[in-house]
């Protein structure tokens, strides 16, 4: 059809009676449009809604266009809570509609929690807002919490007191309102002063304290491994394993078998490797590459995954447990597996000289870089090399390793050239092309920080992630075309409200000449500019953006500029990865969805949420060994100067990121004693009055340590050398 026709039967099904609003890719799908369509798709909304035919809510979601009206109803979501005691809900997929509009979130005020939780997922009811949790906006409707359908967790870790007879335990976490009443101990002894664990019990009435029964001691506070510990209790990360997965897991004594061999397509003679970081315990992926015969130019990827699947059965005690944790969770020092180090770092690792299982995905690329053909299947492989990314540098720079064939090298090198295409082509299609490094603590034998180490990426790190997308992006379409719904990554696009965030905080820093939008961002962090400010410039993009999550719904990976997008590639440390291995198995045998939609939409909404505390949990962990560190410095001594760069303007002072470890410390404007400063609006920038001096994000500033609350997590800086001990 042509673009008059498709404007046409854009709008008439816009304008259906039972049409639910819906985004680009929904309107591409309900049309059985070809995806080369959406730059069309795209514009022809943009005019319809210009036009004021159509309009576009906060969440890039189209609708017809109806006036809002406000009716309470019930919906069901997933509730933050904030420190300050409000909250906000996120609104699930099936009640967002509401007269015609579209309900992502709702603001919760105090007194409307009800007895819910952070992290609970809760019935509310909505109500007019009353203004309290605009976010910017005048529109954003309230929530009244009316029950609890389930418990996000009952655990609450915190500091034992002993106070008027009763024994107290005051929360880490700010988000539970303390002190939580001790009503028992199950045989764990309370001590004052010793960090511990809560089991909490339902209230009936939100004007009680929270109360509950002790369960653990996890020793005393301040005391090293202590501050990890209760990290991981309060984001329910647990070491060991059951012993019924235990023994799940160690019934499985070999690799590989005979019938296992005649069941799969066998790879051992083809030249597979890996390439990992230096430190890795456990190989889930592994590469291939060859030309394709009788095409000249055109290249035959492999990517093989690791086939954990056929360890881990549906609905056994090792799936079940997997399915609990969602992930594996990389603390500072230590990893909280998924699955047992039996099979994460034994019978499921490609590790090099060995025979594995593996489920294969064959890429035939021509040379434009485009995916013409795709063969997916369980086979057997022999890896032939382990490399670090360090080695596979060396030979993509044209150098010699050690022990390393010609024929690796060749293939690491053929390899390289693919994925610079590949690169280069997803940029083009407006994939974002922001890098931050990544700043981890370097810790002696007893867990001290010793110093911190800056991780960029090489080209070999590249080389391996191109490949990893490609097989996600393809299986993602595998499981799209012959299921609809399944799991898939998704990240939605800003909205518009978030580009002009963008605009405006970017104009402070002097970033001007460009408007920000889906096509220019990578044109802004590409400009030349001092590193600081490019880091500022970063980070202010990045902080308007929305979070990658899992959806059973098909939608864009606004990141990568994909139309399709699943995860595959892990499922030694991803549960999702081990559902899409089960759900591209069924396709392979031609075998019904072995998942309904309800279990994908539970399962999508509970592994974000795991993915979440992960992250959160290994983000504390750092947190805690750097205030450990920097207590140290203090008390010998050692407070600076220290390298920083100013990252947030505040009220009361000036936020700066020491460059050596991202960890954050406030400068209060006293501390300027050059002048008196005032915010602007945005908080991107403070002027002093009298010497019109200007601090602005992204300035390089020199600090001295002055303060440093452990228990708290807050560092304070001065601006000169104090002596004084």
């Amino acid at each position: 059809m042509n673009n008059q026709q498709l404007r046409q039967s854009i709008l008439k099904l816009i304008q259906r009676p039972n049409y639910r609003p819906c985004k680009i890719q929904g309107i591409i799908d309900q049309l059985s449009l070809d995806g080369s369509r959406r730059k069309h798709v795209r514009k022809i909304l943009k005019e319809l809604a210009d036009q004021k035919l159509i309009r576009k809510d906060e969440k890039n979601r189209f609708a017809p266009l109806t006036e809002k009206k406000q009716n309470h109803h019930l919906v069901k979501g997933m509730l933050s809570v904030h420190p300050h005691g409000f909250g906000f809900l996120a609104v699930e997929a099936d009640d967002m509609e509401h007269e015609g509009e579209i309900l992502e979130e709702l603001f919760i005020p105090p007194s409307a929690m009800n007895t819910a939780r952070h992290g609970d997922r809760v019935l509310c009811k909505v109500v007019p807002s009353t203004g309290g949790g605009k976010r910017g906006r005048e529109d954003l409707y309230e929530g009244k919490i009316t029950e609890v359908i389930e418990r996000g967790s009952n655990i609450c870790v915190g500091i034992l007191k002993h106070a008027g007879g009763n024994w107290q335990l005051i929360p880490d976490d700010a988000r539970i309102q303390g002190p939580v009443r001790v009503t028992g101990f199950d045989g764990v002894a309370p001590k004052s002063g010793f960090k511990g664990v809560v089991a909490l019990e339902d209230r009936m009435d939100p004007s009680q304290m929270e109360a509950g029964k002790l369960q653990e001691i996890l020793g005393q506070a301040g005391d090293p491994g202590v501050d990890i510990l209760s990290i991981m209790r309060g984001h329910d990360l647990v070491s060991e394993f059951p012993q019924p997965v235990m023994d799940e897991a160690l019934a499985f004594t070999r690799a590989v078998n005979a019938k296992d061999i005649e069941e799969r397509r066998d790879l051992r003679e083809e030249m597979i490797f890996t390439i990992d970081p230096l430190d890795a315990r456990d190989f889930d992926d592994a590469l291939s590459i060859e030309e394709v015969k009788g095409k000249p130019g055109w290249l035959r990827v492999g990517v093989h995954i690791a086939d954990v699947a056929h360890f881990v059965e549906a609905g056994g005690a090792l799936d079940k447990e997997a399915l609990i944790r969602g992930t594996s969770a990389y603390l500072v020092d230590r990893v909280v597996p998924m699955l047992p180090e039996h099979l994460t770092n034994d019978l499921c690792s490609l590790v090099p000289n060995q025979d594995r299982l593996a489920h294969t995905v064959l890429l035939d690329i021509n040379t434009h870089g485009a995916v013409k053909a795709v063969d997916c299947f369980r086979s057997v492989i022999h890896s032939k090399q382990r490399l670090t990314y360090e080695q596979a540098q060396v030979l993509i720079t044209g150098g010699q390793v050690e022990d390393v064939p010609d024929e690796v090298r060749e293939k690491v090198i053929m390899l390289a050239r693919l994925t610079r295409k590949l690169r280069k082509a997803r940029i083009r299609e407006k994939a974002l092309a922001f890098e931050m490094p990544e700043i981890r603590c370097i810790l002696d034998a007893d867990g001290k920080v010793t110093g911190f180490s800056k991780k960029v990426g090489m080209e070999s790190n590249h080389l391996v992630e191109e490949c990893m997308l490609m097989a996600n992006r393809e299986v993602g379409a595998l499981m799209a075309a012959r299921f609809g719904t399944a799991i898939y990554r998704i990240h939605e696009e800003p909205n518009d409200e978030d580009f002009e965030n963008m605009d405006a905080q970017l104009r402070q820093l002097g970033i001007e000449g460009v408007r920000v939008s889906r096509e220019t961002l990578n044109e802004i962090i590409s400009r030349e500019m001092p590193e600081p400010l490019r880091q500022a410039v970063t980070l202010t993009l990045l902080k308007n953006m929305n979070r990658a999550m899992y959806s059973p719904e098909l939608g864009e990976h606004f990141g990568l500029a994909f139309e399709t997008y699943s995860h595959f590639t892990s499922p030694i440390r991803r549960y999702p990865d081990l559902v899409a291995h089960r759900l591209l198995l069924a396709i392979e045998e031609n075998r019904k969805k072995p998942l309904d939609d309800k279990k994908l939409r539970d399962l999508c909404r509970h592994c974000s949420e795991r993915e979440r505390a992960a992250a959160e949990a290994e983000m504390e962990t750092h947190r805690v060994k750097m205030f450990e560190y920097y207590a140290d410095q203090l008390a010998n001594g050692e407070k600076g100067p220290l390298p920083g760069t100013v990252s947030s303007i505040m009220f009361k002072g000036v936020l700066v990121e020491l460059d050596e470890s991202g960890q954050r410390g406030l400068v209060p404007f006293p501390a300027f004693e050059d002048d008196y400063y005032e915010v602007n609006e945005t908080g991107t920038r403070a002027n002093g009055k009298r010497t019109g001096r200007v601090i602005q994000l992204g300035d390089k500033i020199e600090v001295f340590l002055h303060r440093v609350d452990a228990e708290n997590r807050q560092l304070d800086f001065t601006l000169k050398q104090n002596d004084e001990r």
